[in-house]
């Protein structure tokens, strides 16, 4: 029996004082990876009972969905290096804590609750029972916010960073430090420079959230162009690669329209997940090196899980 997992449970307060909540979602770590589902259904049912509070519920399940996509990214990075996840990206007690204290009592996280998973259990079937059995019996009318369990790095990306790492930035996290105008942090797969920049961010469509996709995106432009501007480089040489493969159209209308408009970006050059091998090929064949100090790794005690 696996004694790693957990999961906590997403309520709406329409009256924090009463102390009555409504569940809206679940979020599920089963060891290694986090699934996440809000209940479309719930969430319009709680804004019918507080309609002032909508725009606020909607901002903090955004805010979770974009905090478990940052601890997904960090084991995403730590297993394609080699090493065991740490560090101050992963989710922590007190990252629970605040979400709650962000909507004054409106939105809460409930206390992280362990789940026994036996071995033949699958994380798939674990995370339905919870969803059906703890959110919204009627998980098959509803059409999920979900951050799903998937491969935590495919094969073609751990490719890529083993064959370029001895040569240029591989797992590299780009802070204010090293780009003064910068106001957040970015993780890249790998970033190299000789005339010309050559660097890759994966970005998994089916994994996150449109909130968060439309974060990574704006976040990767914003880096792209300040390296640029730093270095005086110019755009029609180097090549921002973003490794992401075409949603279905007929399953996921929405990702696939935003699929098409991040193609449309000059600065960005979309390429499916399973061509990351152009990236290497590039690297070798202009001879990107490595340029900037990258960030030191920082561990934290109350990490969890």
């Amino acid at each position: 029996m696996k004694n790693t997992a957990f999961h906590t449970l997403i309520r709406i307060a329409p009256n924090p004082a009463s102390g009555e909540a409504v569940v809206v979602g679940l979020v599920f770590f089963d060891g290694s990876r986090y699934w996440m589902r809000v209940s479309s259904r719930k969430v319009r049912l709680a804004g019918m009972l507080i309609p002032q509070a909508r725009g606020v519920v909607r901002d903090v399940v955004s805010q979770i969905e974009r905090r478990v996509a940052t601890d997904m990214q960090a084991r995403q990075a730590a297993v394609a290096e080699g090493v065991k996840p740490s560090g101050k990206h992963l989710l922590q007690l007190a990252d629970w804590e605040y979400l709650s204290r962000y909507s004054n009592g409106i939105l809460r996280i409930g206390t992280p609750t362990s789940v026994a998973m036996f071995e033949n259990d699958t994380p798939e079937s674990v995370f339905e029972q919870l969803f059906v059995r703890l959110v919204d019996s009627t998980v098959s009318q509803d059409k999920p916010s979900l951050i799903q369990a998937s491969p935590l790095v495919q094969e073609p990306v751990v490719q890529l960073m083993e064959r370029v790492k001895p040569l240029v930035h591989t797992n590299l996290r780009i802070t204010d430090r090293q780009l003064p105008e910068l106001f957040f942090e970015f993780r890249m797969e790998c970033l190299g420079l000789n005339g010309s920049f050559t660097a890759a961010h994966v970005l998994p469509l089916d994994f996150y959230g449109m909130d968060t996709l439309q974060q990574h995106v704006f976040e990767y432009d914003t880096v792209a162009r300040s390296l640029l501007r730093k270095f005086r480089r110019d755009s029609k040489g180097s090549a921002f690669y973003l490794l992401c493969d075409e949603p279905s159209e007929e399953s996921d209308p929405d990702k696939h329209k935003f699929w098409r408009a991040i193609k449309e970006n000059p600065l960005l050059k979309v390429i499916p997940i399973e061509e990351a091998g152009e990236v290497a090929e590039r690297i070798e064949k202009t001879g990107a090196k490595r340029f900037l100090k990258a960030e030191p790794t920082h561990t934290s005690q109350q990490e969890v899980a």
